[in-house]
């Protein structure tokens, strides 16, 4: 327990804030009723702060200094007589805060803050008193353009990895993604990056592939004047992303030695630029990713195993489009509505053909591939709708191929067909909460009909 309780209250003979946060930092109440800012923006901050995180409503705070999150890792109550931060909006706070525990049944389910203002308390500069005022300023422009609602999907196993975005995204743990080429395990980062209190901090992405291997070592460790003919001295992109995010795509890529290089990185936080003799210390969250299975990396020896391991903290599979062909409709629906505005079009579907091939073909691209398909064949059709005609060669003359190949094969087409049509309607039934007229927008097709085959196919609501 802390010393002098009695003391310490004496310190809040009024409150003025109440901050209640689950166990993952997460904000789920607040009650601001400070007397420095006017009753409708106390309301509105209040509002705002609702399923924010901690760290993104208080920018200035850290995952080490914060009190509320020391007292979600610790069960202890937490004092502090005189705590300084910035808001989101860039205003300075001064606080007496004293933190405690919420317990269920042993286990910490969450914190909360009971604080008093006194940043104007008798005029004193209370700043300047206790604290050096570091440098702060608020960037409200994100730096990464994706989130989890741009991942389109009725998939199960897509939704499960989504979930597990929003409960991983405010750790500091390393990711490493697997997927196919086109699969979109960028969306994934970024989604990760956004859901997080790193989001106005910067995103840098760097594809490990595109760059040779004797400028990407001075890429992400910067340079120092001198180390070799015509360098200066120059930030890393390590540096750079301090605070933020770092995605290294195709890490199977990078040579061994400067994977070596990689791993002291991360496990110390210290990077020394190129040349450099110096230890500079970072926080950026390390986000990577492969092309190649997990297990196909560990025995071909592709990637040191150490670093596999220290990478590997989190993993995130994203599964192939063949493997979730619920999602082909509803991703048909969102990429026509996104290239409708880019082009200034109006197509409003596809013909069956055009979607039967599509549920059956085996996509190598994956959705990169969808998508390059849809746009390309949006920017030739003249009229409200996609046929076959309006698609690459190669893939319209696999539906001719296809057509003089199975002609003795109906049953089993149309069945497999039926499958593909009861699989799709269930998933958009669960995805849209058993609202039925959701349900028949978006697989466009009327009420009647969607009952007809709900009942056809003996799907429950």
């Amino acid at each position: 327990m802390i010393k002098d309780y009695n003391k310490i209250m004496k310190n809040f003979n009024y409150i003025d804030s109440i901050t209640i946060i689950d166990n993952t930092g997460k904000i789920v109440s607040q009650f601001r009723y400070n007397p420095r800012f006017s009753k409708a923006e106390n309301e509105q901050d209040n509002l705002f702060a609702i399923g924010k995180n901690l760290l993104e409503l208080i920018p200035t705070v850290t995952p080490d200094n914060s009190t509320l999150l020391k007292t979600i890792n610790t069960g202890k109550i937490v004092y502090m007589d005189k705590q300084i931060a910035w808001d989101h909006k860039g205003r300075q706070l001064v606080s007496t805060t004293l933190n405690f525990p919420i317990l269920s049944r042993g286990k910490i389910i969450g914190a909360i803050d009971i604080s008093k203002d006194l940043t104007q308390i008798d005029n004193i500069d209370l700043t300047q008193k206790y604290y050096k005022i570091p440098e702060f300023k608020v960037n409200q422009k994100k730096t990464a353009k994706y989130s989890l609602d741009n991942i389109v999907t009725v998939n199960k196993k897509m939704n499960e990895l989504k979930e597990i975005v929003r409960r991983i995204s405010n750790t500091s743990s390393t990711i490493m993604i697997y997927g196919d080429t086109g699969t979109g395990k960028e969306l994934f980062v970024q989604s990760v990056h956004n859901e997080s209190y790193r989001k106005y901090k910067k995103f840098i992405p760097l594809n490990c592939a595109a760059i040779p291997e004797n400028l990407l070592e001075s890429m992400l460790f910067g340079t120092e004047k001198g180390s070799f003919t015509g360098a200066e001295t120059k930030q890393g992109l390590f540096e750079k992303a301090s605070g933020g995010t770092i995605y290294l795509d195709e890490i199977n890529s990078m040579d061994k030695s400067l994977q070596a290089k990689l791993l002291r990185a991360i496990q110390e936080k210290i990077i020394y630029r190129v040349g450099g003799q110096n230890p500079i210390e970072i926080d950026a969250r390390v986000i990577a990713s492969s092309n190649i299975p997990p297990e196909k990396l560990l025995e071909s020896n592709i990637i040191r195993k150490d670093l596999f391991y220290r990478l590997n903290v989190i993993q995130l599979v994203i599964p192939k489009l063949e493997d979730r062909r619920e999602d082909i409709p509803i991703l048909l629906d969102y990429f026509i509505e996104k290239y409708n505005k880019i082009l200034n079009k109006k197509i409003k579907y596809v013909d069956d053909d055009v979607m039967e091939l599509f549920l059956n073909y085996s996509w190598p691209g994956n959705v990169r591939e969808l998508e390059h398909i849809i746009e390309g064949s949006m920017n030739t059709v003249i009229n409200d709708r996609i046929s076959i005609n309006s698609l690459p060669v190669y893939l319209s003359n696999k539906k001719n191929s296809r057509d003089n190949f199975y002609v003795e094969d109906v049953s089993s087409l149309k069945g497999a067909v039926e499958e593909f049509e009861k699989k799709i309607i269930a998933n958009t039934v669960k995805a849209s909460k058993n609202n039925m007229s959701e349900v028949a927008r978006k697989l466009k097709i009327p009420r009647t009909t969607l009952q007809y085959k709900l009942s056809k196919y003996n799907i429950e609501v």
